[in-house]
């Protein structure tokens, strides 16, 4: 008989965090008393990751986990194991270790209210505030003015669905984290939050960075498209991008050469047009993870 829950965590060189990690899901869920399977991602783990997930594997049949056989990043991890999950409810958690796993029989309380997608909301964040907290507070009030999901917290990785909402769902890589539900087509009335706790990492170095701060604004612009149906508005935003330019360099002739006007006018051209070539790169990616997901399975055991 499938498992009730299944609770999912990519990981790459996580030697430190994967065994505490384990240990804590595995108190958790054994004092709620409810079916579950715990999968573990190697994500091309250089370190002794995947020795450690042998192990456990060895003495816990509740346990699984599934090998790649290139790294495929955070988000496609989380799908490739979110594919092999049994559970009518899928938990997915960071693999650092930063989520404390003693949250998700909340999460889980709260789903059985009748939401599709409950996450964790670390309101109190650890970090820098300019290279952490700002760019995150503005991105998920860029999300909830663009999705109209009110959400306060994105970017956790702590969230559980029911499985409907990520059965054979494929999504280019980063958008899963950052973007869910959102992009999974959750209304704000299918959707809550539960305030968590947020720690820091005790083992390894974490991946986030300057550029993903970049990544994430730039992938916003796309966001408002995606929603509308990426197949549909893909001829549109191609059309904008051509016509756009052209309409803008003619009205440029109307205007004195090198005057303040036509370098601002240039200017603003530039830039719109560059918003869409990157719009409509985006949702090409849509279109090719859903026909060539990328993730390679080496072994699910």
């Amino acid at each position: 008989m499938p498992p009730e829950i299944s609770i999912v965590a990519p990981m790459h060189n996580e030697e430190g965090n994967a065994r505490p990690l384990y240990n804590a899901i595995k108190q958790t869920m054994d004092n709620l008393g409810r079916s579950y399977e715990i999968i573990f991602v190697n994500d091309f783990s250089r370190d002794n990751t995947l020795n450690i997930f042998k192990e456990i594997k060895s003495r816990d049949p509740n346990f699984h986990y599934c090998d790649l056989e290139e790294n495929a990043g955070e988000n496609w991890a989380m799908l490739a194991g979110v594919s092999r999950a049994q559970g009518k409810m899928v938990v997915t958690i960071d693999g650092d270790f930063q989520n404390d796993p003693r949250y998700i029989p909340l999460l889980l309380d709260k789903l059985s209210q009748g939401y599709r997608v409950v996450s964790g909301w670390r309101r109190n964040r650890i970090g820098g505030f300019f290279s952490r907290i700002a760019p995150s507070v503005a991105a998920n009030f860029l999300i909830s003015l663009i999705s109209g999901v009110r959400v306060h917290d994105c970017g956790c990785g702590l969230k559980v669905y029911r499985r409907e909402v990520l059965a054979g769902k494929f999504v280019p890589k980063g958008f899963m984290n950052r973007f869910s539900p959102v992009v999974f087509g959750v209304k704000n009335q299918e959707f809550a939050e539960v305030e968590i706790e947020d720690r820091v990492r005790i083992y390894g170095r974490s991946h986030y960075g300057a550029k993903r701060i970049l990544i994430v604004f730039n992938d916003l612009f796309a966001l408002l498209f995606i929603l509308r149906g990426f197949r549909k508005m893909r001829p549109v935003v191609l059309t904008l991008a051509l016509i756009f330019p052209v309409l803008g360099l003619l009205a440029a002739t109307l205007l004195p050469p090198r005057s303040l006007q036509f370098i601002v006018l240039v200017g603003a051209v530039l830039l719109m047009e560059t918003v869409l070539v990157s719009i409509y790169w985006n949702l090409g990616r849509f279109l090719e993870a859903e026909v060539r997901p990328r993730f390679k399975i080496k072994e699910f055991v």
